[in-house]
Parts: C-alpha cells; sequence; structure tokens
C-alpha cells in the first residue's frame, strides 16, 4: 500500500505564473502588516498577512475548499478575520537558504490541512510526512513545486527539508473546517503535540 494516495492529495490550478508573482511582491511590500506566531530554530515559522494585503489568496482558498469538499463529501472552509472569525487560519511560510521546518501537526479539530507552493527553487526543499505505526513509524515525501497544492489529514505530521537553494521558498499554508463550526477557532491555537524533534 503506498500512503502517498491515502493520506494526500495533489492538485496543480491554473494560476499563472504572474499571480504567484503579485502574492509575493504584497508579502514582500507589506511587512509592516505582518504578524508572526513563533519561531523555531531562529526563524519566524508563520507569517500571517491579513486578506485585505493579499486578496488573490482567496481564489486559492476557495480552489481548496472546492476540492476538499468532494473529498469529504461535505461543505469546508479556510477561516480569516475578513469573513468575522477571530484569526486567520491561512499563513506564508517563507524559508531563506539553508533553513527548513521541524516536523509538526496542525490543530486537532481541523478536517483538512493544505499547502499552496508560490516559489520553489531548485533544491529549496520537500515536505516529508510522517505517521506512527503499530511497530515504528512510516515517512514519505512529496516533491514540493511552484503552483502545486497538496492537502493533507491535519493529524499528520509533517516536516520540510533544508532548502539547499540561494533563494527563498515562499508557500500559502491553511487549515480547512467542516460547516456549520461547532466551536471557536482561538480557543485551541495549536494542538499541544504540535512540534516534534
Amino acid at each position: 500500500m503506498r500512503p502517498l494516495k491515502k493520506t494526500i492529495k495533489e492538485y496543480y490550478p491554473n494560476f499563472a505564473n504572474e499571480y504567484r508573482s503579485k502574492i509575493i511582491d504584497s508579502i514582500n511590500h507589506n511587512h509592516e502588516h505582518i504578524k508572526y506566531s513563533h519561531k523555531i530554530r531562529g526563524r519566524w515559522e508563520n507569517h500571517y498577512l491579513g486578506i485585505d494585503y493579499v486578496p488573490e489568496i482567496k481564489a486559492i482558498l476557495n480552489f481548496a475548499c472546492k476540492v476538499a469538499k468532494d473529498l469529504t463529501h461535505h461543505s469546508v472552509i479556510v477561516p480569516y478575520k475578513a469573513l468575522g472569525f477571530s484569526m486567520d487560519e491561512y499563513w506564508f511560510n517563507v524559508a531563506k537558504p539553508g533553513e527548513s521546518t521541524g516536523w509538526h501537526d496542525h490543530k486537532e479539530k481541523a478536517e483538512l490541512s493544505g499547502v499552496y507552493y508560490l516559489s520553489v527553487p531548485y533544491r529549496s526543499g520537500d515536505i516529508q510526512f510522517r505517521r506512527n505505526l503499530k511497530k515504528g513509524s512510516e515517512e514519505w515525501s512529496a516533491s514540493s513545486k511552484t503552483g502545486k497544492l497538496i492537502l493533507f489529514d491535519s493529524k499528520l505530521e509533517h516536516s520540510v527539508t533544508e532548502n539547499n537553494s540561494d533563494s527563498d521558498r515562499v508557500s500559502l499554508a491553511f487549515n480547512l473546517y467542516a460547516l456549520p463550526l461547532e466551536f471557536n477557532i482561538s480557543s485551541n491555537t495549536y494542538s499541544t503535540n504540535k512540534f516534534y524533534s
């Protein structure tokens, strides 16, 4: 059995290079409006920028919700402040050369999590997945490619290998929740077992 088929799904939505470049430009030109969540190994893991500054990502989030509905057979949403929620459930990850992301999972109550790759230079790192089995654990990786979208179970541990390129690797990550929402998303910022060695 190949775990890739059972636990993650990959998509290539039809967004032009100019579209992704515009999002990256918005990130680069709005540093004063970015909020950060936490540092791991000296780097800010999550960059939060309000959707008013990057309205283009609505199309990505809408695409993710549409395909997630096909997977889960019920409606899902990516909550964010402009919809009246207390926090944004999407964020940007910017990995500079030499940086990586350690093993972690996402919110316990999220239905799925996703990542859309805005810029993936050659040798800038791939996403790895890990799940516990009765005897040990199983690990596998999926290639990170510009323009690719991946959806996966939010409880699935994942990490990103080191950026061995000479440019930044930029992605948009998000959590999807089943509708109707029956809890306050701000009450559970991260699962208690979010980060692993």
